[in-house]
């Protein structure tokens, strides 16, 4: 019997992409690894140290306080995130007036850049001149400086990430509602069933593939965070806005501590995998049955 030749062809096609892949996934992940058990100088490798990157992360309070900070933060932004853009795509997937103007200018601070959305938050809740500050000040004799405060700072760094985030999940459950046939819900309509019903039985089930999508683009967006936090408090007060990728930033192109930078670099990546994989089995279960 004949033995069929391989079709190259397919093979030549996909060869591009999986070089380009290698280039900007793999080859970062080794680079990263490779220098965190080591002494660096730049990027120039020096002496091999082991895992005494690791172990002096996770010895030292400061470490598993990034840590603490970059879970909170990224639990918290997608907590409110993703109800808020399910509600604005529910409101807007129905027939309003000016609808399509309104669904516009709502994904308009997606395009605004994390280095200009710090800016703008940082001048909306700047204590001296700020117009929140100013109307808590006129409403209740004083005024709040959030960036003074461990709390306040990060809420504030939740919120401005919130607003300047919530336009991509947002897009993905608008798109993903109007693939939802209308037939069922006039049938379940039919048979008794409420605007709460329907919303729970028909909408959410159908919608968990793209909340799953959406739930890992935001953890990877919220995790990898830098610029906006950067520019709104520094890591601050008192570290309680650093997150790992924030010193990640400081490690490496403030103090020039490349082994350091990359290590923490590598937990990042693990945090990314660990809530990737959790959120692939959650969308592997399929929708809930009635």
């Amino acid at each position: 019997m004949a033995i069929r030749p391989i079709d190259k062809l397919p093979y030549i096609f996909v060869a591009p992409a999986l070089l380009i892949l290698l280039l900007v996934a793999a080859y970062p992940v080794f680079f990263a690894v490779q220098r965190s058990f080591y002494a660096t100088k730049f990027l120039e490798l020096g002496t091999y140290v082991g895992w005494r990157h690791y172990i002096e992360f996770f010895t030292q309070p400061h470490g598993w306080l990034t840590i603490r900070n970059s879970l909170v933060f990224s639990v918290a932004c997608v907590a409110l995130t993703l109800p808020f853009s399910i509600l604005l795509a529910l409101i807007l997937n129905r027939p309003l007036p000016f609808r399509t103007t309104i669904r516009t200018l709502l994904i308009l601070p997606w395009i605004v850049s994390q280095t200009i959305a710090g800016l703008l938050w940082g001048w909306v809740l700047n204590p001296s001149f700020g117009p929140v500050p100013y109307f808590i000040g006129s409403l209740f004799g004083t005024r709040i400086a959030f960036f003074q405060d461990p709390n306040l700072a990060m809420a504030a760094t939740v919120v401005a990430n919130v607003w300047q985030s919530y336009g991509l999940s947002f897009v993905l459950v608008l798109a993903a509602l109007q693939t939802i046939p209308d037939d069922l819900y006039e049938a379940a309509e039919l048979d008794g069933a409420g605007r709460w019903d329907r919303l729970r039985w028909i909408t959410l089930p159908l919608l968990r593939p793209t909340l799953a999508v959406s739930l890992i683009v935001l953890t990877l967006h919220n995790l990898n965070m830098v610029s906006l936090i950067l520019v709104l408090t520094g890591g601050g007060p008192a570290g309680a806005t650093e997150t790992l990728s924030v010193r990640v930033f400081n490690e490496a192109f403030q103090f020039q501590n490349m082994g350091l930078a990359a290590m923490m670099g590598v937990i990042i990546a693990a945090l990314n995998f660990a809530f990737s994989v959790a959120y692939l089995r959650v969308l592997r279960r399929g929708p809930v049955s009635a």
